[in-house]
């Protein structure tokens, strides 16, 4: 009788005497290189159970086996036994993240454990692909004087770290590689320009701009920026028009 009342009472006043699992948020959606967090709360019932651990598992479809997450890399998990709390980070997401996450939490009496555990609702969490764009923030076309010093700017978006690059094609040349600055803010020196010609990253802002200091005619020619995902080197997008054109009043 007493277990038959024990179960009932579960059954209608789930917090208070069951163990059980409270998981937020229930879903949740990111774009690419974005970071999620899942937090989970224990509840140890009547018995006051004490946790012992918490894990995280992936289901990437309905009916699939879920799959544990382990703690490395981009994936942290972290338990404050005394509070009862355990949860999940995951940092730089990408598409493949795309999935339920269930939390399990692990109790015991004392120092005995117990074969079965309670597991959460579950979070639902989408990944959508970054869309980084780059644009001109200036003049199609620009005129300056020679000994001048001009600024060229570009305004890129996207959450991911990217690698913006300069070039400049000349009349009756080809196309010559500048510089490269990464949207990270993090330096990169390598086979800039010259003296004259240097680059910064406003991260913040999202504008990249490109110095020409002490303007030379053979500085005159048309400019352009361009975009790259930090972990692969390939062009996704080059501005199909002049970012910048330089003349000069002399011409």
């Amino acid at each position: 009788m007493g277990v038959i009342l024990v179960f009932l009472l579960c059954a209608y006043i789930h917090e208070s005497f069951c163990q059980s699992v409270v998981q937020s948020p229930p879903a949740d959606i990111k774009e690419e290189c974005q970071s999620f967090t899942i937090n989970c709360v224990f509840y140890g019932g009547f018995f006051a159970f004490a946790l012992q651990r918490g894990e995280f598992f992936k289901q990437t479809q309905t009916g699939t086996k879920r799959e544990r997450i382990l703690s490395a890399g981009r994936f942290v998990v972290r338990t404050n036994k005394e509070e009862k709390t355990f949860s999940l980070e995951v940092h730089d997401v990408n598409v493949k993240d795309t999935a339920t996450y269930y939390c399990k939490a692990w109790y015991s009496y004392s120092t005995r454990y117990y074969d079965e555990a309670v597991d959460g609702s579950g979070t639902m969490v989408t990944v959508t692909a970054d869309s980084p764009s780059l644009v001109s923030n200036s003049p199609t076309v620009k005129t300056s004087v020679a000994g001048d010093t001009i600024t060229l700017s570009c305004k890129y978006s996207g959450f991911c770290q990217y690698t913006v690059y300069w070039y400049r094609h000349a009349p009756g040349q080809g196309l010559e590689y500048l510089l490269q600055r990464y949207t990270s803010g993090q330096q990169n020196n390598k086979n800039a320009a010259g003296e004259r010609i240097s680059a910064d990253i406003d991260s913040a802002a999202k504008i990249t701009r490109l110095y020409i200091a002490t303007i030379q005619q053979s500085d005159s020619a048309v400019y352009y920026c361009a975009l790259s995902r930090r972990s692969a080197y390939t062009m996704i997008q080059m501005t199909e028009r002049a970012v910048q054109k330089h003349n000069y009043a002399n011409d």
